[in-house]
């Protein structure tokens, strides 16, 4: 179900047992904190993935996360306790008390400072720990139940619909969100047996549900707290989905290595995450989700206090189209065109977009030759067996980087050229040629044009440029759905949408 917007924020209770202590506040919750206890209030609200309308539903639900909780932490979690009306305030009382007008979860206080996202904000965090995380969850999700109604990739959809439409409702830049929901959809389609056959093995279970790095407390023994309780869809899914999360939230900050050692500590723990592409394709639904949530928040707050969460949201969005491309790897993205064509600066807006490195012929060729790239080349630098060496070594360069992604800058123009590069490639990653053209009259305009600027790095001038279109060869050994040609004088948007699109369906 998705509500169109969330109910006004609630008033803060007081609650007397707390006083002097400190107040933390969720998009749904408040926590009290005192020395040594955590007292969880939920809000009266209705979210479009919640609804805690009335002291009987927060009651109801305080039940289930102690219970659900105490699988991961169960020495932090205490019980619950009522709260009932002390003056202007509130105090807490036993759990079954007549006069409760409200409940709370009880819970030990635990060391912030123990939790891997506050490690890893201290650069205190290492293999070792997302070792210990990864060894975790995958004895949890062992153990957890399995869900036997359990619908796979129609599940998935059904989640991928439902937070694109809040998305559509929240987020002012409607052509990012469709350019993402067009990625996912062609994404879940391709993963759609895959998701199916995981559901029919029995790895959709009974799981966290928002594991987030702020919810893992390492040390002798990890714990994992605040398992979501409000809706067991969320928390009823693949072993993937919720390992994603965590994993998405160490892309976040930059450490891909860490994310690598959860997954593979995971899997070394006998846990079966699935492919490579599934972990980016529910990472990035993970990032979505946050960014969601993120905009939710805002509107609680107002317009004067939302705007750090409104920049959040955009960061996160920008991270689930990152893992979005991910999800394509092993993938090489051959932008080819004569010079001028507007490669460099596709390939440098595609590398931004995607967070695929980029790697160019005009730099590989100066480099070899121990010159800056923005240094003119003498013209025996552009010899046919300098060539074929330099587009020998972007082969080789590209499969280095193949498996994460990575971006080729070149011409392309000549067989013998891209016969050169495949060599150096080598077998096993997809390769995407992205043919740029644009009309002869640009071409010649912006040759021109470019040729007073100092710090550019391609030679090429007019001459050049007219010499390329003469010799250029078509790629005809190249398969339909490996090659799209994309006018550069379009959009950019428009010129990254076609090529996302075309990544999007990969060849036989």
């Amino acid at each position: 179900m998705v509500l169109a917007t969330a109910t006004p924020a609630p008033a803060r209770p007081h609650l007397i047992d707390a006083d002097g202590g400190e107040v933390r506040e969720t998009h749904i919750s408040w926590v009290f904190l005192t020395s040594d206890r955590a007292y969880k209030v939920k809000k009266p609200i209705v979210l479009p993935f919640l609804d805690y309308r009335t002291p009987e539903r927060r009651h109801l639900l305080c039940r289930e996360e102690v219970a659900l909780n105490r699988r991961l932490a169960p020495e932090l979690y205490l019980g619950v306790r009522s709260l009932v009306r002390a003056g202007d305030g509130l105090r807490l009382a036993d759990e079954g008390d007549p006069r409760a007008v409200d409940f709370a979860v009880e819970m030990r206080r635990y060391d912030e400072s123990a939790t891997f996202a506050a490690r890893l904000c201290a650069n205190a965090a290492g293999p070792e720990d997302a070792a210990a995380a990864g060894a975790r969850l995958a004895a949890f999700h062992a153990a957890a139940e399995i869900d036997r109604c359990a619908a796979g990739a129609e599940a998935v959809k059904r989640a991928l619909d439902d937070d694109f439409a809040t998305l559509h409702g929240l987020w002012p830049e409607r052509a990012a969100i469709a350019r993402l929901e067009r990625t996912a959809g062609a994404q879940l389609a391709a993963l759609w047996d895959e998701l199916d056959a995981r559901a029919a093995a029995g790895l959709v279970r009974d799981g966290h549900g928002d594991l987030r790095l702020e919810h893992i407390l390492l040390g002798e023994r990890v714990d994992i707290v605040d398992c979501v309780e409000f809706e067991p869809a969320l928390r009823r899914i693949d072993v993937a989905a919720d390992l994603a999360f965590a994993l998405m939230e160490l892309h976040e900050a930059g450490r891909a290595d860490l994310a690598e050692a959860l997954a593979r500590a995971y899997r070394a723990a006998g846990g079966d995450p699935g492919s490579d592409a599934l972990l980016a394709f529910f990472g990035a639904y993970r990032a979505e989700v946050r960014a969601k949530v993120a905009l939710l928040r805002a509107e609680q707050r107002g317009p004067a206090a939302a705007e750090p969460d409104r920049a959040h949201a955009q960061r996160l969005l920008a991270l689930a189209a990152r893992l979005r491309w991910r999800a394509h790897a092993p993938l090489v993205i051959a932008v080819a065109g004569v010079s001028a064509s507007g490669k460099s600066t596709v390939a440098d807006r595609l590398g931004a977009a995607s967070g695929f490195p980029v790697v160019s012929s005009d730099v590989e060729r100066k480099t070899a030759a121990g010159l800056r790239p923005t240094e003119r080349a003498p013209v025996e630098l552009y010899a046919d067996d300098v060539s074929r060496a330099t587009y020998t070594a972007l082969g080789a360069g590209a499969a280095a980087r193949a498996a994460d992604g990575v971006i080729v800058d070149a011409t392309f123009r000549r067989r013998a050229d891209r016969e050169a590069f495949r060599a150096g490639l080598g077998a096993g990653a997809r390769v995407l040629w992205v043919q740029l053209v644009v009309p002869a009259a640009e071409l010649e305009r912006r040759a021109t044009a470019r040729v007073a600027d100092p710090a550019r790095v391609s030679d090429a001038g007019v001459e050049v440029v007219r010499m390329q279109l003469g010799s250029a060869e078509p790629l005809d050994e190249v398969p339909g759905a490996d090659h799209v040609m994309v006018r550069s004088d379009r959009s950019p948007d428009g010129i990254l949408d076609a090529i996302a699109d075309a990544a999007g369906a990969p060849g036989p």
